[in-house]
């Protein structure tokens, strides 16, 4: 496939779909533990009806936690374990979210990308429900992917 086959695919042949959710009054000691296990750098946080709400960053629990947690400091641990333990996820979750829709292209991620400084667009619905979520990450794989390979799988 040329980049411009690339950059024509939708949002939907690429995004990941198999995503860990988050609601507003998750501890962030359980967010943390998430990203830590499942080694991701994006959560989505969804509302009871499942429906998107904003999404947390390995880097937003990154800058709360103390200076000293690198060098496991005893106060750097303690005050970490506080802010987590009692910080929920609405606390530090970002609402002001550019999303993207499933039928959009990968020229429009590309586009976005190139013009902001984070790494992961959600894909929503008109309804506004959490559909998938395209990460740089994916860009990427699908950019070094064997262009048969990419051909063979959405066809």
């Amino acid at each position: 496939m040329s980049t411009m086959d690339l950059l024509g695919l939708t949002v939907k042949e690429v995004m990941s779909t198999d995503l860990i959710t988050v609601r507003q009054d998750t501890i962030l000691k359980d967010v943390n533990s998430i990203f830590e296990r499942e080694n991701i750098h994006h959560i989505p946080v969804v509302g009871d009806d499942k429906k998107f709400i904003g999404i947390i960053s390995r880097s937003d629990i990154l800058l709360l936690m103390d200076w000293g947690t690198k060098l496991q400091l005893p106060a750097s641990i303690r005050k970490n374990t506080f802010l987590l333990s009692s910080n929920l996820a609405k606390d530090i979750m970002e609402t002001n979210v550019i999303k993207v829709s499933p039928d959009d292209t990968i020229k429009k991620c590309v586009q976005i990308f190139r013009e902001n400084y984070f790494r992961a667009l959600p894909v929503i619905d008109d309804s506004d429900y959490l559909r998938g979520i395209i990460t740089t990450y994916d860009l990427m794989i699908l950019a070094f992917t064997e262009p048969h390979l990419i051909a063979s799988s959405h066809t």
